[in-house]
């Protein structure tokens, strides 16, 4: 029996009921995953999306909608490849353009973000924001006078940019150091909505801007005062066969300081500051002969390069020390303080951020002493010399308000009298944390405690003389190794004022017994801020 024959109709209709089936799908596809995407949805709108670009690769909308679903859950290299589709299939979707460009700047792909810029500019899209991008790129490159100028140009163009270009001019303006500029851009962003996300953020810099004026004025002194107690006051030898009749070593003590600094405010790259600085220790006991007034005097012009800093350092320090009233020069001169010591230091200081928060600083510098009325039983025993000074120091800012610092110094002593010839290294640590929580200290003030040890190794090249832990006379070279240990407490309870404590130990190890000692010391006392 014959097989009837399929008509070719029926065939014609079936075929193209199933092309029209095709093609219909994708639409819907595209329309659910918009209205998932408008319904924020978005997880949702990726799985539906992603169906309608393989159903239609050359959709431009479809790629649109992707790319900000992705966008929108922060996955930028997905949406950076679908927004790029958006710009480049037909018809393109001008909006991409400048999401395109927007995700390229969250993912620091700052180059390209820049060429699709000028596509922009070119094509007169969105003009204001566009230029606002252009701001955030600049910003985000330290071109903060670019940066700016974009930011105006946007608030221009449109004025319902302009709450956010004024906090993003205040964000330059601080980066830039112009911190007067940068309080009042973001006062501005504060009356122009008082009750918005952004006025709220301004107001949070604000204040960190009051502080940071606060602590970087031109002037700021610094005053201190710490008393307490002091188990060795003259460095009594730890032998008693060597310490003779020394008696009375213990006594209280007070300390008080003073310091100014002035640190100028200067355009463009230079840097400057300048420090003078009294310090006193009176003592209860031994009076005229370890009372001790210092006055330093230093200056430090500079020049930033950016991620480093050169300065030229230069101090001047002078010691007085207390004399015996029944020891007076002569029976002209008074009694009471006289020259003793006169110290300048001088060298460059490289100064460099290894990144956000680990610092480095180098110094190479020259010493030079010179003492007075020294007692100078021969020639050798002088002590005025001259000598190269040099250190290296690691400052790592692991959290906010703690640090952890490490320090090499060296310094070669070439004395007039070979006696005091030396060479000294030194290592030192350093460790400051805050020992409230957050919330804590802002309402009771900063408490940190404070960690500090070093170790001071000295090596004389001369043989010296000397008296065993026997008594017997002899000579030898000189090793002294000096141990420091601190520990403490600052408690910042006004940002005029703290109150600090703190206990040291030292113990100084000399193979001549007679340099062998030990000493406590405990202070505490406030310090003052202005």
């Amino acid at each position: 029996m014959k097989k009837p024959a399929i008509c070719p109709l029926l065939l014609f209709i079936v075929f193209f009921m199933f092309i029209t089936e095709a093609k219909s799908q994708q639409p819907v596809a595209l329309e659910e995953g918009v209205r998932h995407y408008q319904r924020e949805n978005y997880e949702e709108a990726i799985e539906v999306l992603e169906k309608a670009r393989k159903q239609s690769p050359s959709s431009s909308r479809a790629a649109f909608f992707l790319g900000m679903a992705y966008k929108q859950v922060m996955d930028f290299p997905k949406a950076t490849v679908n927004l790029q589709d958006a710009v480049t299939l037909s018809p393109p979707v001008k909006e991409a353009l400048v999401e395109l460009i927007d995700t390229l700047y969250q993912t620091n792909n700052l180059e390209k973000a820049k060429k699709w810029l000028e596509t922009a500019e070119k094509g007169g899209i969105y003009p204001a924001r566009v230029s606002f991008l252009r701001g955030m790129i600049l910003a985000k490159e330290n071109n903060h006078q670019g940066a700016i100028a974009a930011f105006e140009k946007a608030r221009q163009l449109d004025p319902g940019l302009t709450q956010a270009a004024e906090f993003q001019i205040g964000m330059s303006y601080m980066k830039d150091r112009k911190l007067g500029k940068a309080k009042e851009r973001f006062q501005a962003v504060i009356q122009r909505d008082p009750l918005s996300d952004l006025a709220a953020f301004a107001r949070q810099y604000q204040s960190v801007l009051e502080q940071t004026m606060r602590l970087e004025r031109p002037l700021r002194l610094t005053v201190g005062i710490m008393a307490g107690y002091d188990t060795n006051i003259v460095s009594k030898p730890a032998e008693a066969s060597v310490a003779g009749d020394i008696t009375g070593e213990e006594g209280a003590v007070l300390s008080s300081s003073a310091r100014l600094d002035y640190v100028p405010k200067l355009d463009g790259p230079w840097l400057f500051n300048a420090q003078l600085a009294v310090a006193s220790n009176v003592n209860s006991r031994h009076t005229h002969s370890h009372d001790s007034l210092a006055n330093t005097i230093s200056l430090s012009p500079g020049y930033n390069f950016g991620r480093f800093a050169l300065n030229l350092t230069a101090s001047y320090t002078n010691v007085l020390l207390r004399t015996d009233p029944d020891l007076a020069p002569s029976p002209d001169s008074s009694p009471g303080y006289k020259r003793y010591l006169e110290y300048f230091t001088y060298g460059p200081t490289l100064r460099f951020m290894v990144n956000q928060n680990n610092i480095m600083e180098i110094f190479g510098g020259y010493d030079q002493k010179e003492y007075y009325n020294q007692k100078i039983p021969t020639a050798e025993s002088d002590r005025d010399s001259e000598g190269l000074r040099t250190y290296i120091s690691w400052i790592w800012l692991f959290k906010e308000n703690a640090f952890f610092n490490l320090r090499y110094d060296f310094n070669k002593e070439n004395a007039d009298g070979i006696y005091w010839d030396n060479e000294g290294n030194k290592f030192t640590a350093n460790l400051s944390v805050p020992l409230l929580p957050k919330d804590l200290a802002k309402r009771s003030g900063q408490l940190n405690l404070q960690l500090t040890g070093s170790a001071y190794l000295q090596d004389y090249g001369y043989n010296q003389p000397y008296v065993d832990d026997g008594g017997n006379p002899g000579t030898i070279e000189r090793r002294d190794k000096i141990y420091i240990g601190s520990l403490g407490v600052a408690w910042n309870f006004s940002q005029y004022a703290s109150f600090i404590a703190q206990y040291t130990r030292t113990r100084s190890d000399s193979n001549i017994p007679a340099n062998t000692y030990d000493r406590d010391l405990y202070m505490s006392g406030f310090e003052f801020r202005f």
